[in-house]
């Protein structure tokens, strides 16, 4: 177990960080961010502890623009690790190792850019945006099956093209569609051509929210 007492030249807060680091599951690379929700700790205030870390020697930051902050510990920080034979607890979140082509394949390599702990790190998030499990087959030509999630954020008005979240007479749930006006008449559109245009009133019809991401898994694409 690592000592309670920081080491000559750090103070107990930075002690406390850094022996977080050290006793998080990772041979190299670490999350700022992930390291932020483990010690409760705001990223810019943790931010201060992780540059005078790396200023003496304990570890290496590196912050690049729009991207998660990486730490590397140093060979004295992991020396100290291995001394006091810390122990490891898991760091939360899933890595995200690098980029994957989806035209021409591509090299892989096993470089974990960062840790994702929450979904409003791969998607723009509001306060207010909320999350829909899909039921039915009329999307999944944009690759949204049944049992996906969809992220809606609240809205009253959509644009042609948009994908609304629409309140349709004579259902007790909304539907999510394409969505196209001509003058007083609503179409709602499926992207499975299986379905038939939906057409109503526009006054019979209320926008509820918009389409801005969706969270699927594989498991609903298999086919038997």
């Amino acid at each position: 177990m690592l000592p309670s007492r920081p080491p000559p030249g750090l103070t107990p807060r930075q002690w406390d960080v850094l022996r977080t680091a050290l006793d998080c599951r990772t041979d190299e690379v670490l999350s700022a961010s992930a390291l932020a929700e483990t010690l409760g700790l705001a990223r810019q205030n943790l931010r201060e502890h992780l540059l005078a870390l790396a200023a003496a020697g304990w570890l290496e930051y590196h912050a690049r623009p729009r991207q998660p902050a990486l730490l590397i510990l140093t060979p004295r920080a992991r020396a100290l690790r291995a001394r006091q034979g810390a122990h490891s607890v898991p760091l939360p979140g899933f890595p995200v190792l690098g980029e994957v082509a989806a035209g021409p394949p591509g090299v892989a390599e096993q470089h974990v850019e960062g840790m994702v702990t929450r979904l409003d790190e791969v998607l723009t998030l509001h306060e207010g945006d909320f999350l829909l499990r899909v039921r039915g087959q009329s999307m999944t030509g944009l690759g949204i099956f049944p049992g996906d999630l969809v992220v809606i954020r609240p809205a009253e008005v959509a644009h042609n093209g948009d994908l609304a979240l629409v309140l349709v007479p004579g259902e007790d749930t909304a539907t999510l569609k394409r969505w196209q006006r001509r003058g007083r008449t609503v179409t709602l559109l499926s992207e499975n051509p299986a379905f038939e245009p939906m057409r109503y009133a526009a006054d019979d019809v209320q926008v509820q929210g918009l389409l801005i991401g969706h969270v699927g898994s594989v498991d609903a694409r298999r086919r038997p």
